[in-house]
């Protein structure tokens, strides 16, 4: 019988009509025509970056860091501006705010870091009388055992070590970074202003850039409406269950969670010690089932209402990129892993060569049907008569 209109075409010979439409994800010049000495080099090329990047760590990260600020103020400047606000008043009251909370994000940091370290034997002393006495056998004390050979004493309060060690870095970063945020938005005119010129206009990277920074402010919007929604959540939590240094730990996990589903699992990980210690394993138990309920209805419920047509990652990506960025960059990259692998995400969606790479890391629809109609085409376009062989 012939296939009608609406029929999808047959599978050719010896391939399963299944992986037809399936292998025009991938364009064809992937499939075929393989050049072993260009993949070797582009191997040799990407590790050459991969190390550059890791001995340039303590320079790069600032500089990241400090970029990813400026980004997420400059709306600020944009919104003020379209309120009626000159271009100076704007730019001052902008370049003033950042100053003001990049300011107090660091002093939080180093205090916090420092009030941590100072109290980690009164929180050694205190974990230790939160475990029972081994001649005990009541039920409830037999579960604690299990939890202290599980998760020892003087486990958990270096864990705490290493948060204090890690909250006073990324402090001692933050202080570069405002700087390197207020400068950027101070040139962000001029800069804006070159690229309105035609600045790299014939490079497609430049010409798509306004795009992709659209893109990128749109999805950063949605995270930190999210994001605020869940660290004033989780502040309520911790001030009710009276675990100390409850600011502290709502910021980190506001900045955190700009990694989803894992940022805030993080980010509760000293929370729940200070509580187990202060407080006892009911408290502890509180905050954790509080703070996972928090985390799937950020994760679930908020963000896919809020974000409509916004970037949705895919969750393996987030999980390797963040422990990726993390062993590259250091603790710094803990916060930067999300800004970087979305923009590595848009500048591929805006090249219709490698949309297909697009359509794997993401779950947008909307990318993977534009993946599939450009692997299609450039399929139907190698097979017709006349083309060159492959």
């Amino acid at each position: 019988m012939d296939a009608g209109p609406g029929d999808t075409a047959s599978a050719p010979p010896g391939q399963p009509a299944g992986e037809s439409r399936a292998s025009s994800l991938v364009p064809t010049w992937v499939r075929g025509n393989t050049n072993l000495f260009a993949m070797l080099v582009a191997s040799v090329m990407v590790g050459l970056a991969l190390f550059l990047i890791a001995w340039l760590a303590p320079v790069l990260a600032p500089l990241g860091l400090g970029l990813f600020l400026a980004a997420l103020a400059a709306p600020l400047f944009t919104w003020l501006h379209e309120r009626g606000r000159s271009a100076a008043l704007a730019l001052t009251l902008t370049v003033t705010l950042v100053l003001v909370v990049g300011a107090s994000l660091v002093v939080l940091a180093i205090v916090g870091a420092q009030s941590l370290a100072e109290g980690l034997v009164g929180y050694s002393d205190a974990l230790q009388s939160r475990y029972p006495d081994v001649s005990d056998t009541t039920a409830a004390n037999i579960v604690v055992s299990v939890l202290r050979r599980l998760l020892p004493p003087e486990l958990l309060v270096e864990v705490l070590r290493a948060v204090s060690g890690f909250v006073l870095e990324v402090g001692q970063v933050l202080v570069f970074a405002v700087i390197v945020a207020a400068l950027l938005l101070l040139d962000g005119q001029r800069l804006s202003r070159l690229a309105a010129g035609g600045l790299g206009s014939q490079n497609p990277v430049f010409r798509e850039a306004p795009a992709i920074a659209r893109a990128a402010v749109t999805y950063f919007s949605v995270r930190i409406r999210v994001n605020l929604i869940t660290a004033a959540g989780l502040l309520v939590l911790m001030l009710v269950l009276g675990i100390d240094d409850p600011l502290l730990w709502a910021v980190g996990a506001f900045f955190l969670s700009f990694v989803p589903y894992l940022g805030l699992i993080l980010a509760m990980i000293p929370p729940t010690i200070l509580a187990l210690a202060e407080s006892g394993p009911l408290a502890a138990a509180a905050f954790v089932i509080g703070g996972t309920a928090l985390n799937l209805i950020a994760e679930n419920l908020l963000e896919p209402t809020l974000t409509g047509r916004a970037l949705s990652l895919s969750t393996w990506l987030v999980f390797i990129m963040f422990f990726f960025w993390v062993w590259l960059l250091g603790p710094v990259g803990a916060l930067l892993s999300m800004p970087i692998t979305v923009l590595i995400v848009l500048v591929l969606q805006h090249n219709e060569r490698t949309q297909w790479v697009a359509a794997l890391l993401t779950r947008e629809r909307e990318v993977v049907t534009a993946a599939v109609d450009a692997g299609a085409a450039a399929s139907v376009a190698g097979d017709q008569p006349g083309s060159a062989p492959e």
